[in-house]
């Protein structure tokens, strides 16, 4: 397989037909057509069903498509190296995160990444799940992907603790502050809830407290994206649990900010898969980890 041919098949498969994919690609359609149907060829195999409007995988494009991935990413992690050994670096950095990771601490490793490296462009893709987070770096997707811990084993993965993060016990406005100026695991559980759903960390976190003590969390509201909570909480629709960046967000809207006693902290991890990282992502990682010992130290 040549690179032009499986970028024109990831393309396909990622816009949804093969107009869309010379658009994305800036190519002429039957180009694009020709290449695809030459690798169909070599490999013996449809890899698409043609239907009146767009294109399904077969089982065969969908057998293709982790291992197209991953040939992709390691074709430009060696392009990247050679231009790191000529003092170029240029290209693209592909992450993936969970969206309050983006906050807190992407952006200002992100900014100081790009003052370091300006010709590097950077396209950040944000998952709600830590899982879907390291899916997304298994599968070659992204090369780093930031998420909180799991109960899944991904043996393809290297994980690399950053630290932790504290959650917030977020109330509406106008919501008295407790007398000692915490909340117990109790006093949440007594509350009105607004988290995500069933498998986030939040919600599987507050399931897991309330089942060791004999009940079910009084969840109001059920939210897909983890930033409309603060939206939400700022309404007065109910009380969240919010990591310490979204948490700030929710304050500058009028909520209300408590502690948890005992505290309650999510474990950040840098996904990567193994072998040799392009020079941007080397790069990446070496500031990650050093702002994050930076912030710890402090």
């Amino acid at each position: 397989m040549e690179r032009r041919q499986i970028e024109y098949f990831l393309a396909v498969v990622e816009n949804g037909g093969f107009t869309a994919a010379a658009s994305a690609l800036h190519v002429a359609q039957p180009s694009l057509s020709h290449a695809i149907k030459v690798l169909e060829r070599d490999l013996g195999a449809e890899l698409f069903h043609r239907l009146p409007r767009g294109v399904r995988l077969t089982a065969a494009g969908e057998a293709l498509i982790d291992s197209a991935r991953r040939t992709l990413r390691d074709m430009e992690t060696a392009r990247a190296t050679v231009r790191e050994v000529t003092g170029l670096m240029a290209g693209r950095l592909d992450l993936v995160s969970l969206p309050t990771l983006a906050l807190d601490p992407l952006a200002v490793v992100i900014g100081r990444f790009r003052r370091a490296y300006p010709e590097v462009r950077i396209r950040l893709a944000q998952s709600e799940l830590g899982d879907e987070v390291r899916e997304s770096v298994r599968t070659g997707a992204a090369e780093l992907g930031l998420a909180d811990t799991t109960t899944r084993s991904f043996e393809e993965l290297e994980a690399v603790p950053i630290g932790n993060q504290e959650l917030i016990a977020t109330l509406p406005p106008g919501t008295p502050a407790p007398p000692a100026g915490v909340l117990t695991v109790d006093e949440l559980l007594d509350r009105e809830l607004i988290t995500g759903f069933p498998g986030t960390l939040v919600r599987d976190l507050v399931t897991r407290e309330a089942r060791r003590r004999g009940r079910e969390p009084n969840v109001v509201v059920e939210l897909g994206h983890r930033e409309s909570a603060l939206h939400m909480i700022a309404a007065g629709a109910g009380s969240g649990v919010l990591p310490r960046p979204l948490a700030k967000l929710a304050e500058l809207e009028g909520a209300v900010l408590v502690s948890v006693d005992p505290a309650v902290e999510r474990e950040i991890h840098l996904v990567r898969r193994p072998g040799t990282l392009s020079p941007a992502a080397q790069a990446f990682q070496r500031m990650l980890l050093a702002e994050e010992t930076s912030h710890n130290e402090t």
